[in-house]
This record gives C-alpha cells, sequence and structure tokens, in this order.
C-alpha cells in the first residue's frame, strides 16, 4: 500500500498542473530529441543516465501525438486516461496498466483533477536482465525481446485489465513506493519489475495484445533467445539448425527486423554483457573480454570504444556511484 505522505504529494497540484488550469499549458520542448521533433528523449528526463524513473502524470492538459525513445508503462491509480493509438481510443480504468513500446505515436486526452496515473519510463536495456531468464512463449516475453533488439516495433503495446488482481496492485504499488523512497537500488528495481512482470504472465487472460504478430516477429524472438543464451559462441550455422531456418532467411529477417546484420547484432549483446561486468564486478578486464566470447583484445577495444567512446576502464570508473 502507498504511504499517506505519498498519496499527499500524489494528490496536491504540481507547478505544472497549476499553469494547466491557469491556462499556460504550453508544451516542453526542452526534453524533445529537438525542436522540430515529436520525439520524447529518455536522455533528457532520467537523472545521471538511470535506467528507470517514475513521474506523476501531468493533469488537466491534452497531449497531441507524440514519440519517446524509451518504454513506458501506464499506471492508473485512480480515475481514467484515455491514448489515442493509430485512430484508435484506448481507455485505461482505475487499476489497469498499459505498456508502450519505444516509437509508437499516441496520444493522450484531458485528465480531471481525480485521475491519478503513474508514468514508469523504462530504458530498453533496463530490461536485458529478463532475456536470459524467460522460458515460455507470451505475450510479454515477445514484446521484451522485441523491444530490446527490433526496430520494427511501431504499433506494439499491451493492455492489462487486471484491476481485480491485488497481487498486481501490489506490485506496482512497491516499485512507486521504492522509487518515491529514493534510496533504491537498481537490483532492487529490477527483482521488483521482474516481479511484476512475472505475476502479469500468470493472468493471460487479462492481457490485450496490438502487435504486428507476423512469422518475421516470431522468428526473430527465437534468434533473441539464441543470441542471449550463447552469445559467447554464437554462430549463424548452430542458430539455423536449432530454429530450423535457413541461414539466408535469418540474415534477411534480422536485417528487416533490426536494421543490422547477424554478427552485428551478436556483437552488440556481448559488448552490453561486457559493459555489465564491467559495471558490477572487479573482474580484470581480460577475463571479461573471453567471458564474453572474445580473443583478441586490440579488437575488443577497438569496437568497445566505438560504441561506449570510452576505453574499458574509464568506463568502469566512470559507472562508479558518486563520481
Amino acid at each position: 500500500m502507498i504511504s499517506q505522505d505519498i498519496l499527499e504529494k500524489l494528490i496536491c497540484f504540481t507547478d505544472e498542473e497549476i499553469d494547466n488550469l491557469n491556462k499556460k499549458n504550453t508544451i516542453d520542448y526542452s526534453i524533445f530529441e529537438s525542436e522540430d521533433s515529436n520525439v520524447i528523449d529518455a536522455a533528457k528526463i532520467l537523472e545521471n543516465g538511470a535506467q528507470l524513473a517514475i513521474r506523476k502524470h501531468a493533469r488537466f492538459m491534452e497531449y497531441p501525438k507524440h514519440r519517446h525513445n524509451y518504454l513506458e508503462l501506464m499506471y492508473v491509480y485512480s480515475g481514467k486516461m484515455t491514448h489515442h493509438i493509430e485512430n484508435k481510443a484506448i481507455v485505461i480504468n482505475q487499476g489497469e496498466l498499459l505498456l508502450l513500446n519505444q516509437n509508437i505515436e499516441h496520444s493522450i486526452e484531458y485528465c480531471n483533477e481525480d485521475d491519478i496515473i503513474f508514468n514508469f519510463i523504462i530504458r530498453p536495456d533496463f530490461l536485458e536482465f529478463l532475456a536470459t531468464m524467460i522460458e515460455d512463449e507470451n505475450e510479454i516475453n515477445q514484446f521484451i525481446f522485441n523491444a530490446l533488439y527490433s526496430s520494427a516495433n511501431n504499433g506494439e503495446y499491451l493492455v492489462f485489465k487486471v484491476a481485480e488482481i491485488e497481487k498486481i496492485k501490489d506490485d506496482v504499488e512497491s516499485i512507486i513506493t521504492s522509487l518515491y523512497q529514493g534510496a533504491t537500488t537498481t537490483l532492487t528495481l529490477k527483482l521488483l519489475v521482474g516481479l511484476l512482470l512475472s505475476d502479469l504472465m500468470y493472468y493471460p487472460e487479462t492481457i490485450e495484445t496490438y502487435s504486428a504478430n507476423s512469422f518475421d516477429l516470431v522468428v526473430l524472438s527465437g534468434i533473441y533467445k539464441y543470441i542471449e543464451t550463447n552469445y559467447q559462441k554464437a554462430s549463424l550455422g548452430e542458430l539455423s539448425r536449432k530454429i530450423n531456418q535457413p541461414d539466408y532467411k535469418i540474415c534477411k529477417i534480422v536485417k528487416k527486423m533490426t536494421g543490422k546484420t547477424f554478427k552485428a547484432l551478436v556483437q552488440e549483446v556481448r559488448l552490453n554483457k561486457a559493459a555489465s561486468l564491467l559495471k558490477t564486478t572487479n573482474l580484470p578486464v581480460s577475463s571479461i573480454i573471453n567471458e564474453v566470447g572474445y580473443d583478441n583484445m586490440t579488437y575488443f577495444y577497438r569496437i568497445f570504444g566505438d560504441k561506449f567512446k570510452q576505453k574499458p576502464n574509464e568506463y568502469r570508473i566512470g559507472s562508479k556511484p558518486n563520481k
């Protein structure tokens, strides 16, 4: 249950909401990628490189069509909210959730005083830890894989009609409380979010799925799973045998859906794993290089620098807290 002091913060009007009531409601373009863009940039609203944050949705204003370069999970604590996606009105009622993929264009109708909504802002890489834990095929798992790797994710969103499920409410409110208290570790947040998504999977009948559930996406999901669990020695030949698809078709699907080659996709996963090990362990860089599947240190340093614009040791030092 959300504590009284947090509830008071939610009920009180923010400065932004007061401006909205006074008809001073102008769009803050400083949070967009550029002045002529309708894409809200995670880097401009997440502090100090955070991967997950929460914001109360500002009431008393309509939000015109826009996109995000991050995932957004919206929870209606009270009242309701209405989104417009591809000319369709999507109503999210009290106790329900809406999960939007990156780049999906949507608008939001005016919210009244009783409409208390939480926006969870989630960088896709925050969900990487789930990829190796996923075993069963379901809407949430496929959504996560597509969010992590696919560039063809326009129009994907999930609605969770879970208002009557007390366990889900408890999960969401635990995350809200942890974020508002401000002293939560990344590991704790990952555990709480993982628990929420795991519990949601137990109620597939409550999930309304909106996505291009094409053959290519199904194959791509299998490719993601293979790479996440075999990234050290991933090969196109082995993958072809595992998912029973010719290698040329795999290459074509990967390029079409992600804009990358199979080799580049494997390299991206390896480098992200290396970055995570640099942040969370004291392993020597040479050991990390071997751990993620490389044996040429010079080559690793070059591709790591191309991606992160730093040498591995510089990246490790820069990722330490209180830097």
